[in-house]
């Protein structure tokens, strides 16, 4: 199974909208796809699969923060992940499949009480490892469990434990994204570097980093923004990707010859070149 994070040194710039065009690229390529929002302080990823509607059934009360808060209660057994997770359509006749794991049933009132006290419980923060070895977990039961071949997770927006844990140990690769001012590149550059520096686990290999960065326009080329990032890139030995204009479509709707669907394309060449094969 193969992780892979998206990270957002701030807010709306994409990033669970980038999530969403792979996970049903994956999946239209035959892929089995698990999908988890983590960015349980602003969730929203199950918005983002259904066209701005929740893709969460009435009645459903599981997701990653309920999950987690059950394993951290000490329940003699974990719950089944089918409880939790939901499964969304995919093209027909491809072998494909994704299951979606929400935060939880957010806006629900219960949601918010549910993520204070697992906060209060797993301690993210704290050096006792008691949150990474709680994601550790979560992630060896869906690999078990589900058997993806991608395991696709979306992270807290900025400089945050849960988001650490997410893109520093779980991941094998992180797309850090983001859009053309200074503020977003200056903020992804110094998140780079840590990442380059985080420390791992003595069985995984060095994390991939492929910045993304979003809403690119001639303006944002004629600024020297995106070359001076280019440039401090190029320091760490990477290379970013860019996706022009409007990136709001479904990724179907986006033309095969446009600009922003090439842009698409090379990107998951980057990413999933042997899936591609």
């Amino acid at each position: 199974m193969e992780t892979i994070a998206f990270y957002s040194y701030k807010g709306g710039v994409g990033r669970s909208l980038l999530l969403r065009h792979v996970a049903k690229y994956l999946a239209s390529l035959g892929k089995g796809v698990v999908a988890v929002d983590f960015d349980f302080e602003a969730p929203g990823l199950h918005y983002k699969f259904s066209g701005g509607i929740t893709a969460v059934p009435r009645r459903f009360s599981g997701g990653a923060v309920p999950y987690l808060l059950a394993t951290a209660e000490g329940a003699a057994s974990p719950p089944p992940l089918e409880e939790h997770t939901i499964t969304l359509p995919v093209p027909a006749n491809r072998g494909g499949w994704l299951r979606l794991m929400p935060a939880g049933p957010a806006p629900d009132r219960a949601y918010w009480a549910d993520l204070k006290e697992l906060g209060d419980k797993l301690r993210l923060g704290d050096s006792s490892g008691q949150g990474s070895m709680a994601l550790l977990d979560l992630q060896a039961r869906i690999a078990d469990e589900l058997k993806p071949d991608y395991l696709l997770i979306d992270s807290r927006t900025g400089v945050t434990a849960i988001g650490g844990l997410a893109t520093t140990i779980l991941a094998d690769t992180v797309v850090c994204m983001l859009v053309p001012n200074q503020e977003s590149l200056d903020g992804t550059l110094a998140v780079i570097e840590a990442l380059k520096s985080a420390p791992r686990l003595a069985s995984q290999k060095p994390i991939q980093i492929v910045p993304v960065i979003s809403r690119i326009t001639t303006e944002t080329h004629t600024a020297g923004l995106v070359q001076h990032f280019q440039d401090k890139l190029r320091e760490n030995d990477l290379t970013h990707f860019e996706l022009p204009g409007d990136d709001s479509a479904a990724l179907e709707e986006l033309g095969l010859f446009g600009p922003l669907f090439q842009a698409y394309m090379r990107l998951f060449q980057r990413l999933f070149l042997s899936a591609l094969v």
